[in-house]
């Protein structure tokens, strides 16, 4: 995964961003809601009653009305005293903060990103040098045990040699744990799981 990728990545999956755009998106919307303050409000009800008579002479509970009922009522405040625009002002104040908030937490994303991506790539070579010393310090033992045996070579020599590669095997160690601290931090900044770099 290149940089560019990993930080398009980052950009669409980190949740800290995801959960940003909606709450930007619900203050847009309170933009409209807000705007709603000038347009008239409609109401329509419709029902079926039933009643008895309240005053019959003489008194008689079984003369009753009943019968469907429907009607509609609309509502226009001309003059709120700009509590309307007041409340449209608030709303794209907040939606300007949402936004620049959102903005704030992508660029910081992003510089988590590259910085995890450099670190990666430095531990990434870091180990593969690593792995070459090894090589090279297996190949030198390898030489020592060879003239010991010939009887070229000194007992000495097989000592140091050994101690050589025991202390590339612990860089080796070491080198690979950084490697893997950095690609746990790059896997934590883009969000999701990385192909693990074959090593030896």
């Amino acid at each position: 995964m290149n940089l560019s990728d990993a930080v398009q990545k980052a950009l669409g999956q980190r949740p800290e961003l995801q959960a940003l755009r909606q709450s930007t998106e619900l203050q847009r919307l309170s933009i409209i809601d807000a705007q709603s303050g000038y347009k008239p409000t409609v109401a329509v009800f419709a029902g079926y009653s039933w009643r008895s008579a309240q005053f019959t002479q003489p008194l008689d509970l079984t003369h009753e009305y009943d019968g469907w009922n429907a009607g509609g009522q609309i509502t226009w405040n001309i003059f709120d005293g700009g509590m309307t625009q007041g409340k449209i002002t608030q709303a794209r104040a907040q939606y300007q903060k949402a936004q620049t908030t959102l903005a704030d937490e992508g660029r910081t994303i992003e510089l988590e990103v590259r910085t995890a991506y450099s670190d990666f790539i430095e531990a990434v070579e870091t180990l593969d040098s690593q792995n070459k010393v090894v090589e090279v310090a297996e190949e030198a033992l390898r030489e020592a045990r060879a003239r010991s045996s010939a009887g070229s070579g000194t007992q000495l020599d097989v000592l140091n040699a050994e101690t050589s590669l025991t202390q590339s095997r612990t860089t080796q160690i070491q080198a690979l744990h950084d490697y893997d601290t950095a690609r746990a931090r790059l896997e934590r900044a883009i969000g999701n799981h990385l192909i693990s770099y074959p090593t030896k």
